[in-house]
């Protein structure tokens, strides 16, 4: 027996994206944690109640003979499977290039939208043990329909507390709040501020151009598949010039990758796409779901330094404001993205009691985008640059100059004096 839920505007648009994205795989979304100091038996149980417990991780999509897409959930607790590995006897370095081995191969792999078993599955792998007793990853795979990288941290952050305090054996109450969220969203009250929001959005984006990334370049690319590019970066420290320009990080970080795209294509006004929350209350922060909708950012690169910086931060607030616009009005009026920018957090440790978790390194993902880049960044550690490209976007050396005019500009709008 199920009950009718309503897909929320940024699960109808990912539902989209991913039905016309040429990667089968492009949505798939594979997640893990390294977990010391705690039963491997007691996070299994841990991530079963607390994956049982969020109704938006377990919505089915159904097809009528209309062709038309509703989506539903069970009744009663669901059986969420759990794999389970022992790599104990391996080398530390074995254990985890085994690890990379299995999320790299899940990455790649297509997620079956339309089936009817778990929408999330956990994978347990027992590693060689540290003076602080038992080391384990537990690693999850899932949909980008059911969750967003924020949801992620929550579910873990559940995870490792139910592990190291176990509740009591009364089954956990399911969490509906998600379904009412996305009822509101889609709303007829919600549906004209998109369509006006899409408007707006359309009228900054028509002075800036949004032609395939080709159409710039000397050297067009050969067709054949995808590619991808991983750079380290140093450490960068964003706090003295967002301090003295009053802008977030993620300013600095837009205007190196404007500044470096304006270079390579020669063209000084471009729209990157971000990925935004719709969160906007400390409630909804607390929410397990979808809420994450891909914003267009016009970008005019001239001046450069710290100007740029700044109308980088007016671009991003705008987004940010006008982020719920309605996906398909945009692209009708602005086109599709070309070129979209995800800035992620750097992997960082954190404690509960006896209990310690780290971020594992999640894989390359191939673009959703013709061009897409993910930038993790640290003041006190190292970062990562990631480039994926379809092969008629970028060829391989065009894609690390990218990468490294990227670099370049990040360390001179955060150089010191």
């Amino acid at each position: 027996m199920t009950q009718p839920r309503t897909l929320s505007a940024p699960q109808e648009a990912i539902l989209e994206a991913d039905i016309s994205n040429a990667d089968p795989a492009a949505y798939t979304m594979v997640n893990a944690i390294i977990v010391d100091g705690v039963p491997a038996k007691a996070l299994r149980q841990a991530a079963t109640d607390t994956a049982a417990r969020h109704d938006a991780l377990h919505w089915i999509l159904n097809l009528d003979d209309r062709y038309h897409i509703s989506a539903s959930a069970g009744l009663g607790p669901a059986l969420v499977p759990v794999e389970e590995t022992d790599l104990r006897s391996l080398d530390p370095a074995d254990a985890i290039a085994t690890v990379e081995a299995w999320m790299a191969t899940q990455r790649a792999a297509a997620y079956d939208l339309w089936g009817r078993g778990p929408r999330i599955r956990f994978a347990l792998f027992h590693l060689p043990e540290t003076p602080a007793g038992p080391s384990t990853v537990c690693a999850l795979t899932t949909h980008h329909l059911y969750t967003d990288e924020h949801a992620l941290q929550l579910l873990w952050t559940e995870i490792v507390r139910r592990a190291g305090n176990p509740p009591s054996s009364t089954p956990p109450s399911p969490d509906l709040r998600y379904s009412r969220w996305a009822e509101a969203s889609t709303s007829p009250a919600a549906a004209t501020s998109a369509r006006t929001a899409a408007e707006t959005v359309a009228q900054r984006c028509q002075a800036h151009e949004t032609r395939p990334y080709t159409e710039y370049l000397e050297r067009p690319p050969t067709p054949n598949g995808y590619g991808q590019q991983a750079r380290v970066l140093g450490p960068i420290d964003t706090a003295d010039v967002s301090a003295r320009l009053s802008v977030g990080p993620a300013a600095v970080y837009v205007a190196a990758v404007a500044q470096a795209v304006a270079e390579q294509t020669g063209h000084g006004r471009i729209v990157l796409h971000m990925p935004m929350s719709l969160r906007r209350t400390a409630a909804e922060a607390g929410i397990v779901g979808c809420f994450v909708a891909s914003a267009p950012l016009p970008i005019r690169v001239e001046p450069t330094g710290d100007r740029l910086v700044q109308h980088c931060q007016q671009a991003l607030d705008f987004a940010s404001r006008h982020a719920h616009a309605r996906p398909g009005l945009l692209s009708r009026s602005v086109g599709r993205p070309q070129i979209s920018l995800a800035i992620e957090q750097p992997a960082t440790t954190r404690r509960l009691g006896p209990v310690t978790w780290s971020s594992f390194a999640a894989p390359n993902a191939g673009p959703k985008h013709p061009l897409s880049l993910q930038l993790s960044a640290s003041a006190t550690g190292p970062g990562r640059l990631r480039a994926s490209w379809t092969s008629a976007t970028l060829t391989q050396e065009q894609a690390i100059d990218l990468q490294e005019r990227t670099t370049d500009h990040l360390k001179r709008l955060t150089a010191k004096g």
